[in-house]
């Protein structure tokens, strides 16, 4: 059974509703970071290869950070299942490394501007490891 507040309204009450629970999701994900023990903080990033700072700056962006990246694999062709095979963590990794990104707006415009125009790998900063796992794909069987 679902709870009022996981509802939604249909038309632009749907979409402010929708905006709200993301904003309490990211409250929520930001005050679990923010009262966690220094040391747990800390192991916890370090096993994710990261600084605390970091972590906790990742997950303030949320769950859909790195959804550009899922459509430009999409795009590419490729699956995470393709991705992990060439390099243990390197989804992750490249995950990680999208949601930091600096060129988001561009991106989002390519995808659905011209998603298959070569200019994205000019500034996307997984295009090595995408342009990589797209050749390696192309020589394994699935």
């Amino acid at each position: 059974m679902s709870k009022p507040e996981d509802r939604k309204p249909a038309g632009a009450g749907g979409t402010a509703h929708h905006f709200l629970v993301r904003l309490r999701e990211w409250w929520r994900r930001r005050s679990e970071l923010e009262t966690m023990d220094p040391e747990e903080l800390a192991r916890v990033a370090r096993d994710l290869g990261m600084s605390g700072g970091e972590l906790r700056d990742l997950a303030a962006r949320g769950p859909d950070a790195a959804h550009l990246l899922d459509e430009r694999m999409r795009v590419l062709g490729l699956t995470r299942a393709d991705v992990e095979r060439v390099v243990h963590g390197l989804m992750r990794d490249m995950e990680r490394t999208c949601a930091c990104c600096g060129e988001m707006d561009v991106c989002k415009k390519d995808l659905a501007a011209r998603p298959n125009d070569d200019a994205w790998e000019g500034y996307c900063p997984n295009a090595v490891a995408l342009t990589g796992a797209k050749i390696i794909k192309g020589h394994f069987p699935a």
